[in-house]
C-alpha cells in the first residue's frame, strides 16, 4: 500500500509522490493516464489517503549515467497486465515491475541491475493505465 504525499500537476501530466506504508520508500512517478482517457485514470486519487498500486521502472539494462543504477532481484518473471509482459522486481525491499523485454535474457532467475530513468504509474487499486506501453 501506498499513500499519496503529492502531486505535481502539469498541463496534461503529473508526478504524484507515493510513500510506501511498509518500507516509508518515498517515490515521484510519472502519471500521464489522464491524457489517454477520461473515466479510466487515476484523477480519483486524493493526498492523505493509501492506495494499492503497480509502479513499473522505466530506463534500461545499462548504465548511461542517466538514472539511478538499481539492483533488482526477480520475484516473478511472468506477470501479464492485460498484454504486456512484465517483471516483478524489489529493490531494497520495495516492489516494482520492469517490461519483460528491458530485463536482460541471462538473469531471468535471479538479479540484474537495471538505471532507472523514471517511474510510471500504471494500475491504482482496480484501474488500469488504459495505454500501457
Amino acid at each position: 500500500m501506498y499513500k499519496l504525499v503529492a502531486v505535481d500537476q502539469s498541463v496534461a501530466t503529473r508526478e504524484v509522490v507515493l510513500k510506501n506504508q511498509v518500507t516509508k520508500k518515498i517515490d515521484s512517478c510519472f502519471d500521464d493516464s489522464a491524457l489517454v482517457s477520461s473515466t479510466s485514470n487515476f484523477e480519483f486519487m486524493k493526498i492523505g489517503q493509501e492506495y494499492d498500486c503497480m509502479v513499473v521502472l522505466f530506463g534500461v539494462a545499462r548504465n548511461y549515467g542517466l538514472g539511478e543504477w538499481l539492483e533488482c532481484h526477480i520475484l516473478d518473471d511472468n506477470v501479464k497486465l492485460n498484454n504486456v509482459r512484465l517483471v516483478k522486481v524489489s529493490v531494497d525491499d520495495n516492489i516494482y515491475y520492469v517490461h519483460r523485454d528491458q530485463v536482460p535474457a541471462n538473469s531471468l532467475n535471479g538479479l540484474f541491475m537495471f538505471e532507472c530513468t523514471r517511474k510510471d504509474l500504471y494500475k491504482v487499486d482496480d484501474v488500469i493505465h488504459q495505454e500501457i506501453y
